[in-house]
């Protein structure tokens, strides 16, 4: 009874090293076969062992699993790097691509008129386009509202600059800034922010907010011409539409249109 008893616990360790033997050749061979690397041959006798095999079904559910890959540190902080890289080498280009045509402006309009005038012109012009780019680039989300932002700001100086040059330097008296040049800025500035608020707020595509502003853009010559002065009568305004509004009209119609087919199409990818 005790010899049959040794005999029987001898046999068993025998069925246990084996069944390991087993599993430790199942599981190298899993990869391949979740890759559908294995031959028929092995694909049969994984699957037979993984029908009794609980440790190897959970392996093989684990290596079917997405592969959560983070970023490490270092390759953060080196991503982190190449965009300021970026940054300042756009930063420099600008720098000295402005500053090569302020030192050409103000040696030109010393030569030539004995005093600096059109040199400030120029050197606002300048200004305003590069401090809103500095900022839109600078910006971490919005870029372009952020642009926008800083260009509602920096154009209206422009303008009255050029105003200031023009009557100081240049001998045209007409006083123009307050009754045209505000009132225009601000007609345009607010169709563009309109425009911008259509994706913004109303969370829609910006092809839909182009046609917004081609839309807006009709009323908005209108309204310019008539500020101007040239439009005088009804005749006028319809010389006007047709040369100008009708064509917008028709682009607005078709890129909303657009835009809206646009719209529906990634709902319906959703």
């Amino acid at each position: 009874m005790e010899q049959g008893n040794k005999i029987k616990q001898n046999i068993e360790p025998e069925k246990d090293i084996e069944q390991n033997l087993v599993c430790s050749t199942v599981k190298d061979l899993l990869p391949m076969y979740v890759d559908q690397m294995t031959s028929k041959e092995s694909n049969r006798a994984i699957e037979k062992h993984l029908r009794t095999c609980a440790s190897c079904q959970n392996e093989l559910e684990q290596m079917r699993q997405p592969i959560m890959v983070e970023t490490a540190p270092e390759v953060k902080e080196f991503k982190k790097f190449l965009r300021q890289s970026r940054f300042a080498v756009v930063q420099w280009i600008m720098g000295i691509a402005g500053g090569i045509a302020l030192l050409t402006c103000f040696i030109v309009n010393l030569a030539v008129e004995k005093q600096l005038s059109w040199f400030y012109i120029v050197l606002m012009g300048i200004v305003t386009a590069y401090i809103p780019a500095y900022i839109g680039l600078k910006a971490k989300k919005r870029r372009f509202v952020s642009f926008l932002a800083a260009l509602t700001v920096c154009v209206p100086l422009l303008v009255g600059v050029i105003q200031l040059v023009l009557y100081q330097y240049m001998d045209q008296k007409e006083i123009w800034f307050f009754h045209l040049g505000v009132p225009i800025m601000a007609l345009w500035f607010a169709i563009i922010w309109v425009s911008v608020s259509v994706h913004e707020i109303f969370h829609k595509n910006w092809v839909q907010s182009v046609g917004v502003l081609l839309a807006l853009a009709v009323g908005g010559d209108l309204l310019t011409n008539l500020l101007c002065g040239e439009i005088e009568s009804v005749a006028d305004y319809m010389e006007n539409f047709v040369f100008h509004g009708l064509g917008n009209t028709i682009a607005a119609g078709i890129v909303l249109l657009i835009g809206v087919l646009v719209q529906k199409k990634q709902k319906k990818n959703r």
